[in-house]
């Protein structure tokens, strides 16, 4: 991703963030550079493993999120501030989980990134929620609980079937998302 895309990025999440009203001033401070910086997984043949590739990742997420809600019936469909909301916090955990892998070995094989040893082993759904409540975001039950249920695989059968909308809606744009990255994968944006 060039420099002025990861800005102009960088500029839609904070400006909707702002627009929608959840941003705090101490979450902006607490995720800092390196939530701007972030990639959105480890290795190449992931998803969206270069710098900025986390908020990318969100952004097309929230694209998703909102295409997959207009498309329910209105009964079904969800609030667009909450569902914006989620979209753009559910993987704010990543900011401080990976660190650049100095390792020439590792990076030849694609892996860029490795994981933060330093950091208290939490899905990433819980640490977004950790990081989100700990500096002043009020979320709703349901927001809580699709952050924390958006990366749960299917044999948790709690997530799986008791979901509300906005965690299905969240898991699926999400979903949708790294199915696009993926296949942009031998060209960075």
């Amino acid at each position: 991703m060039t420099q002025e895309k990861n800005f102009k990025n960088t500029k839609k999440y904070f400006d909707t963030a702002e627009k929608y009203g959840f941003m705090t001033d101490s979450l902006i401070e607490f995720l800092g550079q390196e939530f701007i910086n972030a990639p959105a997984s480890t290795a190449t043949n992931l998803h969206n493993a270069f710098e900025g590739g986390l908020i990318a990742h969100l952004l097309l997420t929230t694209k998703y999120a909102i295409s997959i809600n207009n498309v329910l019936p209105p009964d079904l469909q969800v609030e667009v501030s909450s569902l914006i909301k989620v979209c753009l916090l559910h993987q704010i955990g990543k900011a401080k989980l990976y660190k650049v892998n100095n390792s020439k070995w590792h990076n030849d094989r694609g892996i860029k990134y490795e994981f933060n040893e330093e950091l208290t082993s939490l899905r990433i759904g819980e640490r977004s929620a950790i990081y989100a409540l700990s500096n002043g975001v009020v979320l709703s039950e349901e927001e809580f609980q699709a952050i924390i249920n958006h990366d749960k695989d299917d044999t948790d059968k709690q997530a799986k079937w008791y979901s509300t909308t906005l965690a299905v809606i969240l898991r699926q744009a999400n979903e949708l998302a790294i199915v696009e990255e993926k296949s942009l994968i031998s060209v960075p944006v």
